[in-house]
């Protein structure tokens, strides 16, 4: 993309606010192509998230797999409500092609229904606990962000009496709050697939996660799942500051589980615990402007740890 190019670009779509109730400028906005240096560095998390969402989006409009949660309809009612809608859908396409494309959505669409059947959890058998415990060895670490756990953590997560006590911090990291709650120190068992969105409980699909990343992972699968804008606090030295959602956070680490410094870092989730900073220190905190950071490359330094009863008033839900 030329100069010319990239400043027509910013122009175009930073004008949006004055003219996102008028068609023919959104117009022009859907037909440019978003340059890479907008998405930046996590470019294939946030462009895979936003096709996987349209996708879904468009099996929905065609058939809403919320209407059959309780009740199968059947194969055969699916394949007609999307026998229905090809024609008007695909008209560039040739007609001798309407059936496999039949084909193919209605095997989508029922494939997304199955997966939203309402489904009763059952409690881990000891054995799987025990299985996951062999597999993370004896210093395990939270799959997501690296947290190590402790040994009030691990005797609770295999249901051993113990005198242990539960951690207890002075200072919590304000961009990733792990610690103001007993939950976030538990060892925990994550489908890395959702159960609610159909993930099985195979060995293959099970990990062991902290409370807090479980609980802020919960369901979710695509960064667009929650808010735009992320939330504002009054941070004791640096003032007004933006902090993401935890879910991006989750997200992130997830995804990349090592130290994006650019110079080059060994450090992953199974040798420490990862955060997230901004790319840009003056940028707000965002998914383009996070990455994932061991607490050696964190520009943040001393500034990122605030006092537990401040960060209570300001970040416990």
């Amino acid at each position: 993309m030329n100069f010319d190019a990239i400043c027509s670009f910013l122009e175009t779509t930073s004008a949006r606010l004055e003219t996102s109730w008028q068609m023919t400028s959104l117009n022009s906005i859907a037909g440019l192509r978003v340059p890479d240096f907008i998405t930046g560095k996590q470019d294939s998390v946030l462009r895979a998230d936003i096709n996987t969402l349209w996708t879904q989006w468009f099996l929905e409009s065609i058939c809403d797999p919320e209407r059959f949660a309780e009740g199968y309809p059947g194969y055969a009612h699916i394949v007609h409500a999307v026998k229905i809608e090809v024609p008007s859908l695909f008209t560039n396409i040739e007609v001798s092609k309407h059936g496999e494309l039949i084909k193919q959505i209605s095997r989508l669409v029922d494939k997304e229904i199955q997966r939203r059947q309402t489904r009763n959890r059952i409690a881990f058998d000891p054995s799987v606990k025990d299985a996951l415990w062999d597999v993370h060895g004896p210093e395990p670490r939270c799959w997501i962000c690296g947290y190590r756990f402790s040994q009030w953590a691990i005797d609770k997560f295999l249901g051993r009496v113990t005198s242990e006590e539960i951690p207890q911090l002075q200072f919590i990291d304000y961009l990733k709050p792990h610690g103001l709650n007993r939950r976030d120190f538990q060892m925990e068992i994550d489908h890395v697939f959702p159960f609610a969105d159909g993930g099985d409980d195979d060995p293959s699909n099970l990990r062991i996660a902290c409370g807090w990343c479980n609980a802020y992972k919960s369901d979710r699968l695509s960064i667009y799942d929650v808010g735009a804008k992320p939330p504002i606090i009054q941070h004791p030295k640096l003032g007004r500051v933006s902090i993401p959602h935890p879910f991006w956070n989750v997200r992130l680490l997830s995804l990349h589980r090592r130290c994006e410094y650019e110079g080059g870092c060994d450090k992953t989730t199974e040798n420490a615990e990862l955060t997230v900073t901004s790319r840009h220190q003056e940028g707000s905190m965002n998914p383009i402007n996070l990455r994932v950071t061991c607490l050696d490359h964190d520009h943040l330094g001393s500034d990122r740890f605030i006092s537990k009863a401040l960060a209570e008033r300001l970040l416990k839900k």
